[in-house]
């Protein structure tokens, strides 16, 4: 798991590193069912664990919003907390992946896996970004600079939501 002090993008190697795994595994033609299944139980570990990671600076940016008496903007960071739980815990108990990507003879349809793989890009950007967004509030929470910390929050909103339309893209993607 990511550090809470630690800054965005910082476990990005580690994820690029699973992601080039998986690519190579499906332009090489080596390895089994098994490890592509295990290879993306991994790949939603690591989401689920950055996840976790930036809903605990944003938990703690909100505890310093409602210190310093903004129960307003304190309710929707409150909406956001509750959104980065909801996303964390689709991706911690997501059914192993790829594994709707083999035919009956164990080939890999990799039409199909290489839009999933384009999925699991778009989402390492997501987090990325989510990071980003959760570093810029923090900025605007220690400046006390409320309005632009609304415009965070709307910005950060919208990162979230494109989380949770990639993994729902990527899950239909998955059953084929």
């Amino acid at each position: 798991m990511m550090p809470m002090d630690a800054k965005p993008g910082e476990n990005k190697s580690k994820r690029d590193g699973i992601l080039d795994k998986i690519q190579n595994f499906v332009t090489m033609g080596y390895g089994k069912k098994e490890d592509l299944r295990e290879l993306d139980k991994a790949l939603r570990e690591h989401y689920y664990s950055e996840l976790i990671a930036l809903r605990h600076r944003w938990e703690k940016a909100y505890l310093d919003v409602l210190e310093a008496g903004q129960s307003d903007i304190g309710r929707e960071c409150k909406k956001v907390i509750q959104t980065m739980d909801r996303l964390s815990s689709t991706v911690n108990r997501a059914d192993y992946g790829y594994a709707p990507l083999f035919d009956r003879v164990d080939k890999i349809q990799e039409q199909a896996l290489s839009r999933v793989l384009e999925y699991d890009k778009t989402l390492a950007d997501n987090l990325t970004q989510i990071g980003k967004e959760v570093e810029a509030a923090e900025s605007s929470v220690s400046g006390l600079n409320w309005l632009l910390l609304r415009s965070n929050i709307n910005a950060l909103k919208k990162v979230l939501a494109a989380f949770d339309e990639g993994w729902r893209n990527r899950k239909q993607a998955m059953s084929g």
